[in-house]
């Protein structure tokens, strides 16, 4: 790539990508030139994206497997807003939920028309819109006006939350009592597909932050995609399993974006 960019391209493109970003890339680098480091972080943006592709197919599948799961576990489908006695959200979690609801209520207001979130008034101001008020406010009321299904709360809902699921504080109430059958291989623990889950929380969180992923994290990650491509919805770690048969073309790219930022990584540092 570097053979590409002349001087005046290499130093605008420093600018973009600002020098303290670009120097992470340019210590790596065994010239320490610009151009290397460049070249390098586009490899690692390759790769990113590859990284994303596979682990948002996971984030969906592991959401969708311990919703259905827990909808049987607890013969009801409102067990996230309406929990049963026996399942006391965390802080953390009632405030996941809390706030996913009111990303599900902004979404479906910012579809309407301009007359239908007048509409809402009625509701959100029942003795008239005070005078003065700001127009965030006014939209922020009209919204909380707005029924949103379980389903529209659970698509808002990230990985923290769903990892989070898999956590000690659940193991009785969520785990024991449903979860465990998203990940039927009794060979495995709840401890360790939470320690897999987390892996690959952080590095999308990292990537969501547009960070690198090399060294010890990206070899920690690709274990963690394994192992869950492997264990989702099978007894067995398998190939042959309904999930990795659909995660699998997103994992032959993602094999040929590790071999070549690998050497590139080999070739320039």
């Amino acid at each position: 790539m570097s053979r590409f960019l002349s001087q005046s391209d290499t130093s605008e493109i420093s600018d973009f990508l600002s020098a303290p970003r670009l120097g992470t890339f340019q210590a790596l680098t065994r010239q320490k030139t610009p151009e290397d480091a460049i070249e390098l972080h586009q490899a690692t943006m390759n790769l990113g994206v590859s990284i994303m592709a596979v682990t948002g197919l996971i984030e969906v599948a592991v959401r969708n497997s311990a919703c259905n799961t827990l909808n049987d576990a607890f013969q009801v489908t409102d067990w996230l807003t309406n929990p049963p006695t026996s399942l006391n959200w965390s802080a953390i979690e009632k405030s996941s939920i809390k706030k996913a609801a009111k990303n599900a209520q902004r979404a479906k207001y910012s579809k309407l028309s301009g007359p239908e979130k007048t509409a809402l008034d009625s509701a959100a101001f029942p003795n008239g819109r005070p005078q003065g008020i700001k127009h965030r406010k006014v939209a922020e009321k009209r919204q909380s006006t707005i029924a949103v299904s379980e389903g529209e709360i659970i698509a808002q809902l990230t990985m923290h939350f769903w990892k989070r699921l898999f956590s000690e504080n659940y193991e009785d109430t969520l785990w024991r009592r449903g979860l465990k059958r998203v990940f039927p291989n009794k060979n495995l623990s709840r401890a360790l597909i939470a320690k897999e889950l987390e892996v690959i929380y952080q590095t999308r969180n990292r990537l969501a932050h547009h960070e690198p992923v090399y060294g010890g994290r990206l070899s920690d990650t690709l274990f963690a995609i394994d192992f869950v491509s492997k264990n989702l919805g099978s007894r067995v770690a398998s190939t042959e399993s309904p999930f990795y048969k659909l995660v699998l073309p997103q994992l032959d790219i993602l094999e040929g974006q590790v071999a070549i930022f690998r050497s590139t990584f080999v070739r320039l540092s």
